[in-house]
C-alpha cells in the first residue's frame, strides 16, 4: 500500500477482517482519523496504511496498551514511512514487518477479485466480468447454497467466479434492497424433490446468461 493509497471503510474492514460498523465506530471515537472523500453526491470515509498498520497492531498488543499508549502509537505511526518497518513507542522498537506483509496480502487478494469484477458508472450493478450476472446476486445465493449448487444454478458460470463473487461482496456490501438467498431454479428443485409437483410442471427461470 503505497503512502498516498486510501480505502474506503468497507474495503478496510475487508483487508482487517472487521465489520464496516467496527470501523465507523473507531473513527466515530477517536481511535483513527478518517479523510472524507466525495464521490457524487455522497461523502465517503477513507484510511491509509497507518489505520491499518495501528489497528492490526492494536490487536495484537491489546493487553498491554493503555488508552494513552495507543493514542501514542497511533501518532507515531501516522508520521512513520510506509517503507520503514520498524516503529519506536517508548523504549521498544516494534517490528512491523509481518504485519505489513499480511495487509500487502489481503490488499493483493482484494485487487485480485476486483479483477473478475465489472463495475462502470452506468451500471446499476456490479456484473462478475464478461457476463450480465450480478456479484451480488452470486454473493446472496452462497447464503444458504452451497458453491456447487450456485454453478448447477449458473453453468455458465466458473467456480473462480463464483469465489471471487462471494468475496467482492464482502468488500463492496450490496446497497438497497438485498437479493433472496435462494435462486428459483434451487428453489423449485427442493419442491419437486419434496413431491410437491412434477419436474416436467416446473416453471422455467428466466437467469441471467454470459455473453458470447
Amino acid at each position: 500500500m503505497t503512502p498516498t493509497q486510501t480505502l474506503t471503510l468497507s474495503e478496510a474492514g475487508y483487508v482487517l477482517d472487521r465489520s464496516t460498523t467496527t470501523l465507523n465506530k473507531a473513527v466515530d471515537t477517536g481511535v483513527i482519523r478518517a479523510r472524507q472523500r466525495k464521490v457524487g453526491k455522497a461523502v465517503q470515509r477513507v484510511v491509509g496504511p497507518a489505520e491499518l498498520r495501528f489497528l492490526r497492531l492494536a490487536d495484537e498488543l491489546n493487553k498491554d496498551l493503555t488508552p494513552a499508549g495507543r493514542r501514542r502509537l497511533y501518532e507515531a505511526l501516522r508520521k512513520l514511512s510506509s517503507n520503514t518497518h520498524t516503529v519506536k513507542w517508548g523504549k521498544l522498537d516494534l517490528d512491523l514487518a509481518r504485519i505489513d506483509s499480511d495487509l500487502e496480502v489481503r490488499l493483493a487478494r482484494l485487487e485480485h477479485i476486483r479483477n473478475w469484477i465489472d463495475r462502470r458508472d452506468d451500471q446499476a450493478e456490479a456484473l462478475i466480468r464478461e457476463t450480465e450476472i450480478p456479484a451480488h446476486l452470486v454473493a446472496a445465493l452462497a447464503r444458504e447454497q452451497s458453491v456447487e449448487e450456485i454453478l448447477r444454478d449458473f453453468p455458465s458460470l466458473s467456480k473462480p467466479q463464483v469465489e471471487a463473487a462471494i468475496e467482492y461482496a464482502k468488500a463492496y456490501p450490496k446497497r438497497g434492497r438485498p437479493y433472496a438467498p435462494r435462486s428459483l431454479k434451487h428453489t423449485l428443485s427442493e419442491m419437486a424433490d419434496l413431491g410437491v409437483f412434477d419436474g416436467d410442471d416446473r416453471p422455467e427461470e428466466a437467469a441471467p446468461r454470459a455473453i458470447p
